[in-house]
């Protein structure tokens, strides 16, 4: 899946990953605040007793992780990017990329440190890196700051 998003919408999976590699703390900061705000129609939709409501909150819990999926793609994106500097023999792209989908795969697979740890963190990080990158909201360069 981390691979059809980074084939398919390859601008915003750019964005994410440059949201997590130089403002991670804002991506889990916004990863926060939007999962808060994305709980209260989500709450809603299951705690109605309508079974099309339900189903509206299937649809939308679907919705939400799709868009942290994006963020996800970044994630694995920056860590093929890693991964191609360390390593002497240089990976085309799409081998890089799916080196660095592997590694985020595999340390969220990890028993207890992945399942507790990588998964809930990673999630935030990447629902805040995601929704910046949907909203084109890039993180600002250091030449505008300093002109600022």
């Amino acid at each position: 899946m981390l691979t059809a998003w980074w084939l398919l919408f390859p601008d915003q999976v750019e964005r994410a990953r440059q949201r997590i590699t130089e403002t991670p703390r804002k991506s889990f900061g916004f990863g926060v605040a939007a999962a808060a705000l994305a709980a209260i129609p989500g709450a809603v939709f299951f705690a109605l007793p309508s079974q099309f409501t339900r189903g509206l909150g299937w649809i939308w819990l679907v919705i939400i992780l799709g868009i942290a999926s994006l963020g996800a793609a970044g994630i694995a994106a920056e860590l093929g990017s890693r991964l191609n500097q360390r390593n002497e023999v240089d990976f085309t792209a799409l081998g890089a990329f799916l080196r660095g989908a592997v590694i985020w795969e595999l340390a969220s697979a990890f028993p207890l440190i992945g399942w507790l740890l990588v998964i809930p963190v990673g999630l935030l990080i990447s629902l805040g890196a995601a929704v910046f990158a949907v909203l084109r909201w890039t993180p600002k360069s250091k030449t505008e700051i300093e002109d600022a």
